[in-house]
């Protein structure tokens, strides 16, 4: 008798894991967005600025996929020139922003009713200034040029306080009002287009230059 009940005792704890393994629900999919970003983190595989169309998390908002892209995409994507993921409507983030790239990357049709498809609008169209000047936001000195350098053009000339990387204070500057934690990390979504208008700003690079 006692035998039988173990038997029933074991088959009916059986069946009850066996439901509750049933019925336990399915974790939930992580729902993804997309922004394009860049990283001052020079790497292998990349120049001294890295472009990205950034996966990140619908709830904790964290990075959880970068895919590299080369800065005339950036460029263009963020134009609205290109279609993707992060910029699906073809909005031009850069003018929302208040953000001046230049006439040369507009479409000629907007511009004139003239379609123009020289080489050399092609090769120009990728083309925005404060794109240009990421770099300056970490160095103080281009890094193309050694430590010896003595004679370095005016356009080489970065806004960090220090030879490789910012100050404490540009760094916590860069962190309160641009999203950031580290100089590493990469700069995305509005803010990132907000510091690009900054950047077009002559008393916001000397303000900047000088949190020694």
């Amino acid at each position: 008798m006692k035998f039988f009940i173990r038997i029933v005792l074991v088959s009916l704890l059986g069946m009850g894991v066996y439901t509750l393994l049933s019925f336990s629900p399915t974790p939930k999919k992580t729902k993804l967005y997309y922004e394009l970003g860049f990283s001052i983190n020079p790497s292998a595989g990349s120049g001294v600025v890295t472009f990205a169309l950034l996966s990140l998390d619908s709830t904790t908002h964290k990075i959880v996929y970068k895919q590299p892209i080369n800065e005339a995409n950036f460029v263009m994507y963020s134009k609205g020139i290109l279609k993707n993921k992060a910029n699906p409507k073809n909005i031009d983030f850069f003018k929302e922003a208040g953000v001046d790239c230049g006439l040369i990357l507009d479409d000629p049709k907007s511009l004139g009713g003239v379609l123009v498809t020289d080489t050399l609008w092609e090769e120009m169209k990728p083309i925005c200034l404060p794109v240009w000047d990421i770099w300056k936001l970490r160095y103080s000195i281009h890094p193309k040029y050694g430590k010896g350098a003595s004679a370095v053009p005016a356009e080489d000339i970065g806004w960090s306080a220090n030879r490789w990387r910012p100050s404490h204070k540009q760094t916590v500057y860069l962190s309160e009002n641009y999203g950031i934690n580290t100089i590493s990390d990469y700069f995305h979504g509005p803010t990132m287009y907000e510091l690009f208008f900054d950047m077009q700003n002559p008393d916001w690079i000397k303000m900047y230059k000088e949190l020694n």
